[in-house]
């Protein structure tokens, strides 16, 4: 028997009840401007949450319920209107005027919690003030779920109505009691069926049509729960969204409560929380490998790639080294193999025994199944098990007397060594005491001490010093040196100067020594000068001392040192600086000693000769570049003494003749580039003298300076290869540092170097003497830019001088440190990197040219 209100159909009945109620609303004053347009897709959301019925006891859960639902609809991106303990004027309002909004919308839902019945198969939802004491109480005091579904499908997408209104509800008694007296049966627990549902929505109960759902004896409701742990998942398509839910409170509930869906959704999808847009995955930087010829299967130094989004991965080969065999769970992979990230973690390579060297690249491909990938590549190298000691390469040395100056050997595999003279110039090799002849043996280390004496009056050609060095297990090098002796004119500065030093030395006065160190700031005694000075002057000289000569010893091919650059114009805004000891000096000129030294004049020939090398070194061109410093040819060995991995493995190049700055680039030579037009404004400085090295510049500052200068001068301005740098830096020394193997006191600028340092910026660009080939600030001060890319090590590097360049490089290299760098930072061979683009307040730059 139905149990359907007689009289006017309900929709026309509630027509009329909302015109009386709404009407007066709609006379009020409109709201303000509409809001800015939101984000694409428009999302709006009524909450409503009743609980404390005046009419039946309260409920514990829905204004619980409500409020969190609320909160989650807002962190995915809904407009959300909430209604809590409303009464039914104050319902009625707010879903019209959520109705309003759903037309203007892209989705909207309804969340609703409290008690609902049905009657005659239509269901209700009950406002705080509802007492229903007669069936037709509904027309005054209850909202038809019919016109909650009809404003929620206003909506230009979908509509969703979420119903957790089927709890034990006193109203159904009561009213089942007066349909009995009037004759009319009886009402039905729950809600009904939503058989009737508007196009494009999706109607929820929290329980099966004519059941009771639970209220929970926790903060929510079993359904509201689940509601909330599922919110919080991303890319749960709407249909996977609820099937999952009903099985979440099903589980909860022991089976007693089944949530129930009525749709009449299309095929487009929808997703409470779409999945972020999908990201690559992530493999780390891959070093390269070298393997001994005779290692077996080897573990590959290639970290496990991660999925940002946790995606399942998979590798690829997509290259395979030209000799050797990878394997994969000891199985061997053939390109385009494909394995799970797990299986792929046990990949090894075995050398075959056919060749040594590099062998190639094993190349992959990581990929995420959704579109996202990452490229890797291992560079293999196959090591012979014995390789032969790394010597310096056969050289010419025109010298009067004393030393070889031959550059220690070194075993890239740790072995012990021995040498053999195997040939000996005209005249003496003397090592210590003893003299050389042809089939002795030394250690390595006494190569560096070999003196030499020529015969009396002779001049010219005296033939070679050939020597080899084997490891104990056969591997073996050779070289030479070819020994031109000069004759006593051409020496005689050399001599003098010789002289000198052992005379000042067995004085041992530290004012006579710290003046010949000022005299001859390039002699090839200044590094036994400075210990010695060093010593005389002990703990209490570290104060503000002037700064020794960086060079130990003089350059191969040289008759005499260089002197002190020639004194170049100052620029007009160049201004003296203060140096560590007290002098003034203006940028560009030669260091001047604070006061004359007694008995130490210069021989005239040597000063002749000293004025015509200053012009034949030191050259500028044109009135606004920096002044720049021929370096002869010659080789290094890179890395040399380096015990960080990153200077490793050592490696011997070879320099073509080139020319690099005197100084760093300096505030004054930025501006004019900026004032041509050529450079930007000058970066913030914290201090900004003329002669300040620029500091806190990128990279591509230094591309843009050296731009600018070739533009202005026609020549190859660049920044210097990482080899030309070291190979200036070290001027041709064996030394840790170019003065010395100790840091020694005010050297340098730096945090560790004592004497005047100036933490806040670098001092003046001639605030220290120059090394050997008359370079001025080459270690700390500022930490200087090369041209190359950025690799952890020296596999592969080029041999012959140039830079190591490869497409996309971001990472660029610096070397000498900084004024805020430590001791081990400012070694000639300490190598750093920076981001190209990023300006740094301890990186600067000094520029380089071809001398073509």
């Amino acid at each position: 028997m139905s149990t359907e209100p007689r009289g006017r159909p309900p929709l026309l009945r509630w027509a009329l009840v909302l015109v009386i109620l709404v009407l007066p609303a709609m006379l009020l004053p409109r709201a303000g401007p509409a809001q800015p347009v939101p984000p694409p897709e428009r999302r709006v959301a009524l909450v409503i949450g009743i609980g404390a019925y005046q009419s039946a006891p309260s409920l514990a859960n829905p204004v619980n319920d409500a409020r969190g639902i609320g909160e989650a609809l807002r962190r995915l991106s809904f407009e959300v209107d909430e209604v809590y303990d409303a009464d039914f004027r104050r319902l009625t309002r707010a879903v019209r005027e959520f109705g309003i909004k759903a037309q203007r919308a892209d989705v909207a839902v309804v969340y609703y919690a409290g008690h609902g019945v049905q009657v005659g198969r239509e269901n209700y939802l009950l406002p705080a003030d509802a007492r229903l004491e007669r069936e037709r109480d509904l027309l005054y005091e209850a909202m038809p779920l019919e016109l909650v579904l009809g404003e929620a499908s206003q909506a230009r997408k979908i509509g969703i109505v979420l119903l957790d209104a089927c709890r034990n509800n006193p109203f159904v008694d009561r009213m089942s009691r007066a349909m009995t007296i009037a004759g009319r049966g009886s009402t039905a627990p729950g809600l009904a069926r939503v058989d009737n549902v508007p196009r494009n929505t999706l109607v929820v109960l929290a329980t099966k049509a004519d059941q009771i759902a639970e209220d929970g004896g926790g903060d929510h409701s079993p359904f509201a729960e689940a509601l909330l742990a599922h919110f919080q998942i991303p890319g749960l398509e709407l249909s996977l969204f609820f099937r999952s839910l009903r099985d979440t409170v099903l589980r909860a509930t022991g089976n007693r409560q089944e949530p129930f869906i009525f749709s009449s959704l299309g095929a487009e999808p929808f997703y409470f929380y779409p999945r972020p847009p999908n990201r690559p995955p992530v493999l780390a930087a891959i070093p390269a490998l070298e393997v001994k010829d005779s290692a077996g299967p080897t573990p590959l130094p290639i970290a496990r790639p991660t999925d940002p989004d946790q995606d399942p991965l998979s590798v690829r080969i997509t290259g395979l080294p030209r000799a050797g065999e990878v394997r994969v769970e000891g199985r061997p992979v053939t390109p385009g193999a494909v394995y799970a990230a797990d299986r792929f973690a046990t990949v090894t390579y075995k050398p075959d025994g056919s060749t040594t060297g590099p062998v190639g690249t094993l190349d992959i491909l990581v990929e995420d199944g959704r579109g996202g990938s990452a490229l890797g590549s291992l560079a293999i190298t196959v090591l012979p098990s014995n390789r032969p000691p790394l010597v310096e390469a056969p050289r010419r040395l025109r010298i009067y007397t004393g030393g070889l100056e031959i550059a220690r050997p070194e075993d890239p595999d740790g072995d012990a060594m021995a040498v053999t003279i195997r040939s000996l110039p005209r005249g003496l090799v003397r090592n210590g005491v003893a003299v050389l002849r042809s089939g002795d043996r030394l250690r390595p280390e006494e190569l560096a001490g070999l003196v030499y004496v020529p015969e009396p009056g002779f001049t010219g050609s005296a033939g070679s010093l050939a020597y080899a060095v084997e490891d104990n297990r056969g591997a073996r090098a050779e070289s030479s040196v070819e020994v031109e002796v000069m004759d006593a004119a051409e020496a005689a500065s050399q001599l003098a100067e010789t002289a000198l030093w052992e005379r000042l030395r067995a004085n041992g006065r530290a004012e006579d020594i710290d003046a010949f160190l000022r005299f001859y700031p390039n002699s090839r005694h200044a590094g036994s000068a400075q210990r010695r000075l060093a010593e005389l002057r002990g703990p209490a000289g570290s104060g503000a001392t002037a700064a020794p000569p960086p060079a130990t010893s003089s350059p191969p091919s040289q008759v005499a040192q260089a002197p002190p650059p020639p004194p170049a114009p100052p620029s007009p805004q160049a201004r003296p600086q203060q140096r560590p000891g007290g002098e003034q000096l203006a940028l560009a000129q030669p260091p001047r000693p604070a006061t004359e030294p007694r008995a130490m004049p210069v021989p005239p020939p040597a000063a002749a000769a000293a004025a015509a090398a200053a012009a034949e070194r030191y050259f500028q061109d044109c009135p606004q570049c920096p002044w720049m410093v021929r370096i002869p040819a010659g080789t290094l060995l890179m890395g040399q003494g380096a015990n960080d991995s990153a200077a490793r493995p050592v490696r011997q190049v070879t320099l073509k003749p080139f020319a690099l700055g005197q100084f760093p680039v300096t505030v004054a030579e930025w501006r004019a580039c900026a004032a041509a037009g050529g450079c930007g404004a000058l970066p913030r400085l914290a201090v900004a003298e003329d002669a300040t090295p620029l500091h806190n510049a990128s990279w591509e500052d230094a591309q843009a300076y050296v731009a600018w200068l070739a533009r202005t001068t026609g020549r190859a301005y660049r920044l210097p290869s990482e080899a030309e740098w070291e190979y200036a830096a070290r001027a041709r020394t064996q030394t840790r540092y170019p003065w010395g193997d100790q840091l020694g006191t005010a050297q340098a600028n730096c945090a560790e170097c004592g004497g005047t340092q100036d933490m806040r910026g670098p001092m003046p660009v001639d605030s220290f003497q120059p090394n050997g080939f008359g370079l001025h600030g080459m270690l700390g001060g500022v930490a200087q830019w090369v041209q190359d890319c950025w690799v952890p090590n020296y596999q592969g590097a080029p041999t012959d001088g140039s830079a190591r360049e490869s497409r996309g490089c971001l990472r660029r290299v610096l070397r000498g440190g900084s004024f805020r760098s430590g001791r081990e930072e400012i070694l000639p061979v300490a190598r750093n990197f920076y981001d190209a683009p990023v300006r740094y307040p301890a990186n600067g730059f000094r520029v380089a040219r071809g001398l073509e």
